[in-house]
């Protein structure tokens, strides 16, 4: 699933509730097994980080969050890698996703889009 928390040209801030999505019928009883951000426009100084909440579980996915380094524009490069918590990484059918932005770059970044991968246990 992708979901885009910040239009392309509007610049990132922080807070919870960012974007939401809910869990179609077709994926209930999967695992969230990857994660992924990117920004349209690097941010410079510091890094951000993105939590992905289960809303309806009340329950925080990851145990170490998504973070886009200082002037890179993907996680995947990320110096410390995000590590999904396999004690709330199962969904359910409708469960209400949040993406939070915790924390953001000194000179914003602009755009974000939120990969999650999910698949059967």
């Amino acid at each position: 699933s992708q979901v885009v928390a910040f239009d392309f040209t509007v610049d990132m801030a922080t807070g919870d509730g960012k974007a939401y999505f809910t869990v179609p019928v077709a994926m209930g009883g999967m695992d969230l097994v990857a994660v992924h951000a990117r920004v349209i426009t690097a941010g410079t100084t510091g890094t951000c980080t993105i939590q992905i909440a289960n809303v309806t579980q009340a329950a925080d996915m990851l145990t170490t969050k998504i973070s886009i380094d200082s002037a890179e524009t993907g996680s995947d490069t990320a110096a410390t890698p995000a590590v999904i918590d396999t004690t709330n990484d199962d969904v359910a059918s409708s469960d209400l996703i949040r993406i939070d932005c915790d924390t953001i770059h000194t000179t914003p970044a602009k755009g974000l889009i939120v990969n999650l991968e999910f698949r059967l246990p």
